[in-house]
């Protein structure tokens, strides 16, 4: 009866273990095509980035426009 109760734990924990597995593999496919898309989508975002923009840099400063460029498209009529 012992010996029986012990061949059963053990074809349940086989069965068990089989499904881990299967489990497993799955998984593991699904991380390699993961790790497969991330780093495609940091070669294209390499690729993309300027030589001239710096990593970490976050934003390029633009300089404001030079002063008295602007023409106003109203007549000055101070001197009538």
């Amino acid at each position: 009866m012992y010996r029986a109760s012990n061949l059963k734990c053990i074809k349940t924990l086989d069965k068990e273990l089989e499904e881990l597995k299967l489990e497993k593999d799955g998984l593991d496919g699904k991380l390699a095509g993961l790790l497969k898309a991330s780093k495609n989508l940091d070669n294209l975002i390499k690729s993309q980035r300027s030589d001239q923009v710096k990593e970490g840099v976050g934003y390029n400063v633009v300089h404001p426009p030079a002063a008295d460029l602007y023409l106003s498209p109203k007549k000055d009529l101070s001197w009538t």
